[in-house]
């Protein structure tokens, strides 16, 4: 596990992804990670094999296994993306929900305790999460809830502009890396 070229489990807080994916997991389902699904996450970032984390959690590897395969499935439906065992670190770090400092969110980013800028405390007081849950709370129909969750959506990136500006990106680089409109962003700079 410690002698693969580049891996660096210290690199990346496997708490605060653990606490962001299920917190993510629970907005989109209802239900929070169990005990298992958490294990193999872990696991995962680690570098564990199935069979190493059947083990720690008492349980056959195939029984890990099939909880992973559908893991996998949920994952991929939250965060819009194909993800497995393999590309699943990856992915993570790709998406900036290891929680490394200046890391830029993609389209992914729903809401969350994920930190833009170096000083937590610049962070507004309402989080990206509260207006999520505020913004899908409104109704209860699936097609009025993908509309806000869309909304949540394009709300969390345009909160999220102020503190890229901080750190010195321009509004074309901003607009790139959110995947919005350049006018929103210079609109939301404003």
């Amino acid at each position: 596990m410690a002698d693969r070229v580049g891996f660096k489990p210290q690199a990346m807080d496997v708490a605060e992804v653990l606490k962001y994916l299920d917190d993510l997991v629970f907005h989109q389902t209802g239900k929070h990670l169990d005990s298992l699904q958490r294990a193999i996450l872990k696991g995962v970032l680690t570098g564990q094999k199935y069979a190493d984390i059947a083990k720690e959690y008492k349980c056959t590897r195939g029984h890990a296994k099939d909880e992973a395969y559908a893991l996998w499935q949920m994952l991929s439906e939250v965060l819009g993306e194909d993800l497995n065992k393999s590309n699943f670190r990856a992915s993570v770090e790709r998406l900036g929900l290891d929680n490394s400092q200046y890391q830029i969110i993609g389209n992914s980013l729903v809401g969350g305790n994920i930190n833009l800028c170096r000083n937590p405390s610049q962070v507004n007081e309402k989080s990206e999460a509260e207006n999520f849950e505020s913004i899908v709370s409104e109704t209860a129909t699936p097609v009025s809830k993908e509309r806000n969750i869309e909304t949540a959506r394009k709300i969390a990136k345009i909160e999220t502009i102020p503190r890229l500006v901080k750190i010195g990106l321009t509004a074309k680089q901003i607009a790139q890396a959110l995947d919005l409109p350049l006018e929103d962003v210079q609109q939301a700079r404003r």
